[in-house]
């Protein structure tokens, strides 16, 4: 059986994903996994906190996450398999340990709106130690709900693509949704596609040719904002980013990064290589 891992601070945002999350996984057949990190007061560095506190900001969470679990099950007429699990320490490490046990299908993530994200969410430690997480990691924007994924789209540079691609973890996406696939090649450079695009294109294809992807070439200054206009216009259900050593996707710089998460209204998955 599949296993879905949500964490969760209990913010509207984080609230959102793991309901998502939860229809999700009634869909897919999954088990879900809600997490809580309870995180250790900043002041408790320079003045001695008893244990007992501790023991009790973990016991708290347990029972919220316990409400929580109760809900979810009343929301999907008891068909979930949930468990749940508070630790004190980093919201990161407590993803990757959890992950490691569990090999999940996914990681969800709720992401707050509004300009401030790129400070809270792009900078932080918690995601920059998620970025090196092997599992596929989903993006859910604050208001976003679930939908059927019918339509997926794979954001691509065409480089290397048999090396970069992670294929199994594509067609499995692919094959439990029954979803198609758009592969969006997506370039600074205003010009047409060069031969070495269109041979990359090829091989891309033979590889997914059980999905009969459709191409699409996108080309502008503005690559997020050229983004977002495709996946609306199309309809989109979610968008597949391969990250890369060089920012969060691999064919933009950070700047870029920040903006397509922040544009984007629809979930993202980020699969890592």
């Amino acid at each position: 059986m599949k296993t879905i891992i949500v964490p969760t601070d209990f913010s509207r945002s984080s609230v959102n994903a793991v309901y998502y999350a939860a229809y999700m996984a009634e869909k897919v057949n999954a088990t879900l996994i809600l997490l809580n990190a309870v995180q250790v007061p900043m002041f408790a560095s320079e003045i001695p906190v008893p244990e007992p506190v501790f023991e009790e900001m973990v016991s708290t969470a347990k029972h919220d996450l316990e409400d929580l679990k109760d809900k979810l099950m009343i929301q999907t007429n008891g068909k979930l398999n949930i468990s749940t699990e508070a630790n004190l320490g980093a919201v990161a490490d407590l993803i990757n340990e959890i992950s490691d046990r569990n090999s999940p299908f996914a990681i969800v993530m709720g992401l707050h709106a509004g300009k401030s994200m790129e400070r809270l969410f792009m900078g932080s430690k918690t995601f920059n130690t998620l970025k090196h997480n092997a599992y596929p990691i989903l993006i859910i924007p604050e208001n976003a709900k679930f939908r059927a994924i019918n339509k997926i789209g794979l954001a691509c540079d065409l480089e290397a693509v048999i090396e970069t691609i992670p294929f199994g973890i594509l067609r499995d996406w692919l094959s439990v949704f029954n979803a198609s696939l758009e592969i969006i090649h997506v370039s600074e450079n205003d010009k047409d596609p060069k031969l070495a695009d269109v041979s990359e294109s090829i091989s891309l294809q033979n590889h997914l040719s059980k999905f009969h992807p459709k191409f699409k070439f996108l080309s502008g200054r503005n690559l997020a904002e050229r983004l977002s206009e495709y996946t609306k216009e199309q309809n989109l259900d979610l968008l597949v980013v391969i990250p890369k050593k060089h920012g969060f996707l691999g064919m933009f710089d950070k700047k870029y990064s920040q903006e397509i998460i922040v544009r984007e209204q629809i979930p993202i998955l980020a699969i890592h290589i």
